[in-house]
């Protein structure tokens, strides 16, 4: 199997990508010591030190999930100049983690990327709520920086699949009765909806920019999805 010089997996949170990245090694480790998994997601450093402090003086918007735990986000999506100003921002502080990937990539290492750029878009374009961004010169300039002999992978799950599979790995008994309780769960286990139904959205679109294998994790198995994906990068 001829390797690329990059695997790209992308996807909502909960989907299996950091399950697939791990199986994918430990073949690919088979073939090649020079083989490393990388993570790059926002928010990033500076914009992450920002979103805490943003959060602290109450400048933020909230989301709950269906166990009632709040997420609290920068309110940079009120106006463009905002919007524009988090952008910036994110793509100077994601920087230094991106030249260190390409380092990596100048040692000779075959990378699999259990997130990476269409992660940081996706993310970015969530906290200013505007799914245009993922066609703006900012997100473009950052699609620059993935490898021209990239395979793109999509692992796509619904939201009630991850619902359950974040809870069901507290293994606790869940009911759909009303009035369920979840145990020893903690709240802040599951995305909001929101959160995911974005990222599922934005993900959809840059599947067909990026001409990648999608796959549907709420109806394959994990040995069926890392069959399908051992298949494909046969074919490439």
């Amino acid at each position: 199997m001829k390797l690329p010089l990059m695997i790209h997996f992308f996807g909502p949170d909960g989907a299996g990508k950091s399950t697939q990245a791990n199986i994918l090694l430990k073949k690919i480790r088979k073939e090649t010591v020079k083989v490393k998994i990388c993570w790059v997601r926002s928010p990033h450093t500076l914009a992450f030190i920002l979103w805490r402090f943003m959060v602290k003086i109450g400048f933020y918007r909230t989301v709950i999930n269906p166990l009632g735990a709040s997420f609290k986000y920068p309110a940079v999506d009120r106006n463009k100049v905002l919007r524009l100003f988090w952008a910036f921002l994110e793509f100077i502080s994601v920087l230094p983690i991106i030249i260190r990937v390409r380092f990596w990539l100048f040692k000779g290492y075959m990378l699999i990327a259990e997130r990476y750029i269409l992660d940081t878009v996706t993310t970015i374009a969530y906290f200013i709520n505007d799914l245009n961004f993922l066609k703006s010169k900012i997100a473009k300039l950052l699609f620059y920086f993935i490898p021209k002999d990239t395979v793109f992978i999509y692992l796509n799950s619904d939201y009630e699949n991850i619902f359950h599979r974040r809870v069901g790995s507290f293994n606790v008994k869940n009911s759909n009765a009303q009035g369920r309780t979840y145990g020893l769960v903690p709240a802040g286990t599951v995305e909001p909806r929101n959160f995911i139904e974005f990222q599922r959205a934005a993900y959809k679109v840059l599947a067909r920019h990026f001409n990648a294998l999608e796959i549907d994790t709420s109806t394959s198995s994990i040995n069926e999805t890392s069959n399908l994906i051992f298949a494909y990068l046969a074919l490439h």
